[in-house]
């Protein structure tokens, strides 16, 4: 079987403009591909600049049920339907809706995450294709299509590229977010993080920065909640319940050798730090890990930019005389290389299990990401 262009070279292709929204008039695309023979690895640009529709991690697989089957169903939720380790509850990254092309067609296609499966005889045998579109009938939206001539080079294209294209939607989920937060441009926040961290990120414009001291800062992003119905005398009226809260925690301190660099070094002193700031409303009560060995915390080795460090993901608790509540975290740690002090980017989420984290996970991994050594 016969693939002309590696994926690495497309994802190079599709994200080298992902960073900055295209500001010229938008168009569905279709003209790209009837004045252009499409080939396996060629990434298509609508130019759409229609505001795009459908929840976060929402994946629409557009597909006939005699293509879509159980076999390419299981291999599509094995890989886009994991968790979030090790947040509880489980968090997937994507909740996969398949639609038959008739009711494609009836509804919107300015779906953020979708998926095309077809078969196409006129694709010759052992040489099916994955094409590539973006911004196409909306901005920042993401396509793949997958074309075969039979089921077979289906599934074998599917099972060979699924992983790839699987990082390409991931990305782009908090790339949106990421986009909205530098279009908000929080220049309060950024100059307060630069004298403070010597770092800067970008974030909501509505997020609130508070410090106590030069080593600690809290960010407060703004709250989120859903309305919901309650029948009193006999009416009914609306009130906000089930709020989710999150934010944004900065720290710092000084580097001396090696050994603080370790992950179990950064946890202890994320405790340290936490049990010293991090206060609960109640008296007695403070920030600290969650640390049962069903939902110890994960990390990894990772770089952002070109800062190296380390990666956590985990569940907090308010502990103390009494746990009041708790949620999720998303940290990362490195060492500053201009002030030579060990710093600390963590987001918080406390949310009920009745709403999806996705959207706030999202702007959070967001915020991270864009972390930068300020100039």
């Amino acid at each position: 079987m016969k693939y002309y262009l590696g994926v690495t070279v497309l994802i190079l292709l599709l994200f080298s403009c992902s960073q900055s929204e295209n500001k010229k008039d938008g168009s569905k695309g279709s003209k790209t591909t009837t004045t252009k023979k499409l080939k396996d690895g060629m990434v298509l640009d609508g130019k759409s600049t229609a505001l795009y529709t459908g929840k976060p991690g929402q994946l629409v697989i557009v597909s006939e049920n005699t293509i879509y089957t159980d076999e390419v169903a299981v291999l599509f939720d094995s890989i886009f339907g994991q968790f979030i380790r090790p947040y509880y509850p489980p968090e997937p990254k994507f909740e996969i809706f398949p639609r038959t092309k008739s009711d494609f067609e009836k509804g919107s296609k300015s779906l953020r995450n979708l998926i095309f499966l077809e078969l196409d005889p006129s694709i010759p045998a052992g040489e099916p294709m994955l094409i590539i579109k973006k911004n196409y009938y909306s901005r920042t939206q993401l396509i793949a299509e997958f074309k075969a001539n039979n089921m077979n080079d289906l599934y074998a294209l599917i099972e060979e590229r699924i992983e790839k294209v699987y990082d390409m939607f991931d990305t782009q989920e908090w790339k949106r977010e990421y986009l909205r937060h530098k279009k908000a441009n929080n220049q309060v926040v950024k100059k307060k993080l630069r004298k403070q961290f010597g770092i800067e990120f970008e974030i909501q414009s509505k997020a609130h920065y508070e410090s106590k001291d030069n080593m600690y800062a809290h960010i407060t992003l703004p709250e989120r909640s859903r309305q919901m119905e309650l029948e009193a005398g006999g009416g009914y009226n609306s009130t906000k319940a089930n709020f989710i809260q999150s934010g944004i925690m900065v720290w710092q301190y000084d580097f001396k050798d090696s050994s603080q660099l370790t992950p179990a070094y950064l946890m202890r002193a994320r405790d340290s730090i936490l049990k010293k700031y991090a206060k609960h409303e109640i008296d007695g009560i403070y920030m600290g890990t969650q640390d049962h060995p069903a939902v110890v915390p994960v990390h990894e080795e990772f770089q952002i930019g070109d800062i190296i460090g380390y990666q956590f993901r985990g569940l907090f608790k308010f502990t103390g005389r009494m746990e009041p509540s708790g949620g999720k975290f998303w940290s990362f740690h490195f060492l500053h290389p201009k002030t030579n002090r060990i710093v600390a980017v963590s987001g918080y989420l406390d949310a009920p299990p009745t709403m999806s984290a996705s959207l706030d996970l999202r702007k959070i991994q967001a915020i991270i990401y864009s972390l930068k050594i300020a100039e």
